[in-house]
């Protein structure tokens, strides 16, 4: 689950009724993007790798990238340097985002004040380390089908901008995947692009879901 959900919801608190708030809770403990770790077809050692790094949030270390490319026949190395640029590859969307749409973070706008638009940009990079997982061991699809059911309830409920957030999201995809070519990727450049297209229409899709019940 990218971990943004507190920082929305502390925004949202004097606007959410009692049930609502708990709702919210229990979504955020239900929330969860990476569906990497229930792939039987992966080995159970590399589940499990993807598994502990998902919980803690982070990016895989180069030993980690090594098992799951040595296994996925990725190469590594491409894929290590272009882990070393996911801030800044964030930092890139963030900016194309605001110079299209700069009345969001503005007073009245849906990532104002600030630690909206800080929760925005941290679902970015998580959204990123799990496609980066994903390419790692050659898999677009994924994430997890319930926990992005929660998720996209939980985003509804907390008025995140689901739109502007997509819009971040493909234009990171563009600038991670230019990226990853550049540091001599080949056909993988494309499958990072995947992943990512794979979870913006996932997202897209349960939103939409979401919308009709």
């Amino acid at each position: 689950m990218p971990d943004s959900s507190h920082h929305f919801q502390k925004q949202s608190r004097s606007s959410v009724s009692s049930t609502s708030a708990e709702r919210i809770k229990e979504l955020a403990k239900q929330s969860k993007v990476c569906g990497l770790s229930r792939d039987t077809s992966l080995p159970e050692k590399l589940r499990d790798l993807i598994d502990e790094a998902d919980q803690h949030k982070r990016l895989l270390n180069d030993e980690e990238i090594q098992l799951c490319c040595g296994w996925s026949g990725v190469d590594a190395a491409p894929l290590t340097a272009l882990q070393r640029q996911v801030s800044d590859l964030v930092d890139q969307a963030r900016a194309d985002l605001l110079k299209e749409q700069p009345q969001l973070v503005q007073p009245g706008g849906k990532l104002f004040p600030q630690d909206r638009a800080e929760a925005c940009w941290r679902d970015c990079f998580h959204f990123l380390r799990v496609s980066i997982y994903g390419t790692a061991l050659r898999r677009a699809d994924i994430t997890d089908s319930d926990g992005m059911r929660s998720l996209a309830e939980l985003y509804a409920l907390l008025d995140v901008p689901v739109a502007a957030l997509l819009l971040a999201l493909d234009r990171l995809r563009l600038h991670a995947v230019a990226s990853y070519r550049r540091l001599g990727a080949g056909a993988e450049a494309e499958a990072l692009g995947d992943a990512v297209a794979h979870l913006c229409n996932t997202i897209r899709k349960e939103m939409k879901r979401h919308d009709g019940t």
